[in-house]
């Protein structure tokens, strides 16, 4: 059965002739949180000779996938097209389509319209990896008026990006967006939670929700279940000039056989390099259904001992805060991820904890 036959609010946008299209690669579109290999033909969110310094094959095929990609633009179009090339990637059985192969738009700082492949293009997929493309076209109403918009199209978050092209009405205004109020970064490190697993699409990540707030420029270098903190990857890091760099790195119990520098150790590279950052240490926030008090303290005590230091710009947030109180359970979609309330509200307490101190910097 094909629910889009019955409810028409489920259906795919047709696609009709009148479409200019215009390459992501295009000058009038800026592209942040990812670049564009030409070896790969895949935006990426970090330089192979990097995912190679650490060590660990799961990075490369991680970086390939597009958590914190953006395209932004202004334009007068009352509908926005998308022609997207994709991996193949298989989605996890928890994960919508929405989230691992689709695309969101906003439009001044609004969303709009969700845009993925159908599932049945998944389907007839024989063979998955990031060599295999899939293809999907689809056009969307964003508006009835021909005023201008800022627009933002937000990249799959457990997918790649291979060729892209934008559709707009003939002869609409195209050019290039504003910067960001905040244009030096939000950096984020961490694992799957960070790269946004679970939400129902791009967008809807605790990351991107917190640097809407901010008006902020941001890089999500979340690795699912990878963020081990391997020196080449902190080094990395740390040649990024952010205005904020949170990390909340892959300290997972069930996994004592890997070799992880000490908590206080990444801390101490970052602060060397950026003294004037502000440097957020948190935890995943399944502490109801996972708890590790251990963790719980390693991360405390890596903020007691750069307080006692005189550190005036590092902020802690424990697990249990994470989500709030009341209808904690409603924000998780198993026992480590959030979906999008808990995504929300993680979002909010991050703000709340971070708004004042930023503002300084």
């Amino acid at each position: 059965m094909d629910i889009s036959k019955i409810d028409i609010n489920l259906a795919s946008g047709e696609v009709d002739e009148n479409i200019e299209w215009i390459s992501s690669h295009d000058e009038r579109f800026s592209v942040h949180g990812v670049f564009f290999s030409e070896k790969d033909n895949l935006y990426m969110r970090v330089p192979d000779e990097i995912s190679e310094a650490t060590g660990n094959p799961a990075i490369r095929t991680l970086a390939r996938m597009t958590s914190g990609g953006r395209i932004r633009f202004i334009t007068n179009s009352q509908f926005i097209a998308i022609n997207a090339s994709l991996p193949a990637v298989r989605p996890a059985p928890h994960m919508p389509l929405t989230l691992t192969h689709g695309f969101s738009v906003y439009a001044d700082g609004l969303y709009k319209k969700r845009y993925s492949p159908k599932t049945n293009t998944l389907l007839e997929v024989k063979e998955f990896g990031m060599e295999k493309r899939i293809c999907f076209t689809e056009k969307k109403e964003i508006d009835e008026t021909s005023k201008e918009r800022l627009i933002e199209i937000y990249f799959p978050l457990y997918g790649g990006v291979s060729q892209l092209h934008i559709g707009v009405a003939p002869g609409s205004i195209v050019k290039k967006a504003p910067d960001y109020e905040r244009k030096k970064p939000l950096l984020f490190y961490g694992s799957s939670i960070t790269q946004g697993a679970c939400v129902s699409r791009p967008g809807n990540d605790y990351v991107s929700m917190l640097a809407r707030k901010f008006n902020s420029d941001y890089i999500n270098l979340g690795f699912s279940g990878n963020g081990n903190a391997e020196d080449a990857m902190i080094d990395y890091i740390t040649s990024i000039d952010a205005s904020l760099y949170a990390f909340d790195y892959n300290m997972y119990a069930s996994r004592k056989e890997r070799i992880l520098p000490p908590h206080f150790s990444i801390y101490e590279r970052i602060r060397e390099k950026h003294p004037n950052a502000l440097i957020l240490l948190h935890d995943k926030p399944g502490c109801d259904f996972e708890p590790d008090p251990e963790r719980e303290e390693i991360i405390r005590s890596t903020y007691e001992k750069a307080v006692k230091l005189g550190d005036e710009l590092v902020c802690y947030i424990p697990p249990k805060a994470l989500l709030g109180e009341g209808d904690r359970d409603c924000c998780m979609v198993d026992n480590s991820h959030p979906n999008d309330l808990g995504a929300w509200r993680m979002s909010n307490t991050i703000f709340n904890e971070i708004s004042e101190k930023l503002s300084k910097i």
